[in-house]
């Protein structure tokens, strides 16, 4: 499996159009740039308002991100 499709694969289960995917990430990495310093808050800012599943599949992809990055480091 192409290691970005495991890091989306979460928020494929849960459902999310690719679209909605992309927006995700999207707002995630203008937290990230535009952001107050705290991307924690940010982060999690960005499935506010979400269903469950949908914020517990955005934590798993964040994870997913992390070991990611450390593996490349």
């Amino acid at each position: 499996m192409d290691p970005r499709q495991w890091i989306l694969q979460p928020l494929v289960d849960a459902g999310l159009p690719s679209e909605t995917i992309t927006d995700l990430l999207l707002r995630l990495s203008v937290e990230a740039v535009a952001g107050t310093g705290d991307l924690d808050g940010g982060a999690h800012a960005v499935v506010d308002g979400r269903p469950s599943d949908v914020r517990a599949a955005w934590v798993e992809t964040l994870s997913r991100m992390i070991a990611a990055a450390e593996l490349t480091a």
